[in-house]
């Protein structure tokens, strides 16, 4: 199985643990990755969808593999246990991530596997004020867009804006993809630089592109 960008490279996270709980699994080709590649003994396919779970449950058959993974019709982590060990909710916005994961029993969780693609420093700030900790990030850009995938787990952190905003370990690393996200962020206001009128929108703005050049440099 051929696994978009950003599924790989949140897909080697998972090694090491025994019972994944896959939340908006879609095609559910994540856990099917997951138990072919030995990464995860046990996982749950779950979506609050009946089409996409009906297509994860055809995938699953198709794979021979439907006494280990099991799907569930939920919406959000409703069904969380002590056995389940990992978690990963990806491609979804900060802030509906954080929801979900603020309604759930996470408690016997060792791990939380998330991709945002919005609102990162939402998300950051819930995992902070949860005692949970980042222990390891990564940017990837797939299919023109980019993604943060944020490892947490059982931890205490203390976060400065600018990390809530891009991450401690990203911010560390400088990758290349990651001063490419940042060159994109600045072009725009580059650009409003010279239509924007009033002065202290101007100096605003200014103050913003000096942040983000800074964070690359």
């Amino acid at each position: 199985m051929v696994l978009s960008k950003r599924l790989q490279a949140s897909s080697k996270y998972l090694k090491g643990f025994n019972y994944l709980a896959d939340c908006g699994t879609d095609h559910g080709y994540l856990p099917i990755y997951a138990i072919e590649h030995g990464l995860v003994q046990r996982a749950i396919a779950s979506d609050n969808k009946e089409m996409p779970l009906k297509n994860a449950l055809q995938n699953i058959e198709a794979n021979n593999l439907s006494a280990k993974i099991e799907t569930k019709l939920a919406d959000g982590l409703p069904y969380l246990k002590k056995e389940i060990d990992i978690v990963s909710i990806l491609g979804m916005g900060g802030r509906l991530i954080s929801d979900i994961l603020g309604k759930a029993d996470i408690k016997y969780l060792k791990r939380l596997v998330l991709l945002a693609n919005s609102d990162q420093d939402i998300l950051r700030e819930f995992l902070q004020k949860n005692n949970l900790q980042i222990v390891e990030e990564e940017i990837i850009l797939d299919k023109g867009k980019f993604y943060q995938i944020i490892i947490a787990e059982p931890g205490e952190m203390l976060l400065s804006a600018i990390e809530l905003e891009f991450g401690p370990i990203i911010l560390k690393n400088k990758t290349k993809t990651f001063k490419q996200y940042v060159s994109r962020l600045i072009e725009p206001l580059e650009i409003a630089i010279l239509r924007v009128k009033n002065q202290e929108k101007l100096e605003a703005i200014k103050e913003r592109i000096q942040i983000l050049k800074e964070v690359i440099s």
